[in-house]
């Protein structure tokens, strides 16, 4: 058994223990999210942990999850973070440096590199198949370290998870399902939450599309997924 496919399976029961204690978790529209072939999952970003791990629990199928490492400040985690990783196949990315910021003391290399090997293993999950799992807003609005948002904002999309869907079409990979979700948090008694998690219907990338367009649909599905439960 691949180590990938190990890690996925030892993440995925970390995630189930982690959200036990932690929260109450609805799903909704997961037969949408298909069972084989090249996805890209373009998820809303609430909280830095139990959103991975409401994804690993809940989906029947391996999944790679596009990580930002800059929180990382010692040369030791950031190592042992890209090891794990590694093993995980899980891409890495750099956020861009934020004005008005601490200078972090840490040399986290060149992000563009970074970025470029980023798109090239992302590539490499699509064509074998896989599905890999994107926050394109990048920060989530609940963080213990730092995060652009407040309350229950949303970020603009990056593009780049529709670039690698086109990169990854060019080298051959047949049309990909970007499958939009959406998260939906609440606040309950004794600190946990209530996490509603809803899974959109497929839209499919192929040659020829307009990608601003598609990022546009994609991000408003997310948006509208996101909303709150009714009460009742």
């Amino acid at each position: 058994m691949k180590s990938d496919v190990i890690s996925w399976r030892f993440l995925r029961r970390a995630g189930s223990v982690v959200l036990s204690r932690a929260a109450e978790v609805e799903v909704i529209g997961l037969e949408r999210v298909p069972d084989r072939g090249p996805v890209i999952l373009a998820v809303r970003h609430y909280h830095h942990l139990y959103d991975g791990c409401v994804l690993l629990s809940t989906i029947n199928r391996p999944a790679h999850i596009v990580v930002g490492l800059d929180w990382l400040t010692s040369r030791v985690a950031r190592r042992a973070m890209d090891r794990l990783c590694a093993l995980a196949r899980w891409p890495i990315v750099l956020r861009p440096a934020l004005p008005n910021r601490d200078p972090r003391p840490v040399d986290l290399g060149d992000r563009r590199a970074i970025l470029r090997r980023s798109a090239r293993d992302v590539t490499a999950l699509l064509r074998e198949d896989r599905m890999v799992i994107v926050f394109p807003e990048g920060y989530p609005n609940v963080d213990p370290t730092f995060t652009l948002k407040q309350d229950e904002a949303f970020l603009p999309f990056e593009p780049g998870f529709l670039r690698c869907a086109k990169i990854a079409q060019r080298s051959g990979v047949g049309p990909i399902a970007i499958v939009p979700a959406g998260f939906a948090y609440e606040r309950r008694d004794a600190g946990r939450w209530r996490i509603t998690v809803r899974f959109g219907a497929p839209r499919m990338v192929r040659p020829g599309d307009d990608t601003d367009a598609l990022g546009a649909a994609i991000e408003s599905d997310v948006i509208q997924l996101s909303a709150a439960p009714t009460p009742g």
